[in-house]
């Protein structure tokens, strides 16, 4: 079993070895999308002998932001952890989600990222993931901030598994 450690702020990432290598979500349930965006990351992270390292929000953003239409977690925290652990992944970010942080531009959740990452070479997400105040970070908006810090972007496209009878 990999060991991991679980980071709870993003200055902390200024204590592992970069290159950093970043894969953003909530990741409730761990799914095939969400291991795609996970791997993706680590396998990247290995050329270069960089960091992988998950960073995921707890509690699920919709809990704090629109309550009355929280989903059902498919996976408590500590299961999730568990499940993001057998990936191989050995650094874990959990950010607090809160209304403090949901107010956060998404120009200063990724400028943050960069200042605290020695450095920070990728991020990698869901092709439809949004972040910062109002939902108004996406893929577009992160590509730009890429080429304006020196960091890849990877947007990962929705994973499709198709079941065939023999």
């Amino acid at each position: 079993m990999v060991m991991m450690e679980i980071l709870y702020s993003i200055p902390e990432l200024s204590h592992l070895p970069g290159p950093l290598f970043l894969a953003i979500g909530v990741f409730d349930g761990v799914h095939l999308g969400h291991q795609a965006v996970i791997s993706t990351s680590a396998k990247h992270a290995r050329a270069p002998n960089g960091t992988p390292v998950v960073v995921t929000f707890d509690p699920h953003p919709e809990k704090i932001l629109r309550p009355e239409k929280a989903p059902h977690l498919l996976t408590a925290t500590q299961h999730k952890i568990a499940l993001i652990r057998t990936l191989g992944v050995r650094h874990l970010l959990i950010i607090t989600f809160n209304r403090q942080f949901a107010a956060t531009e998404p120009e200063d959740f990724v400028q943050q990222l960069v200042q605290h990452s020695n450095p920070l070479s990728e991020i990698c997400v869901g092709h439809e993931w949004s972040f910062g105040k109002n939902r108004r970070g996406n893929l577009e908006l992160l590509t730009k901030l890429g080429a304006k810090f020196d960091f890849n972007v990877v947007g990962i496209p929705p994973v499709t598994q198709w079941n065939r009878a023999i």
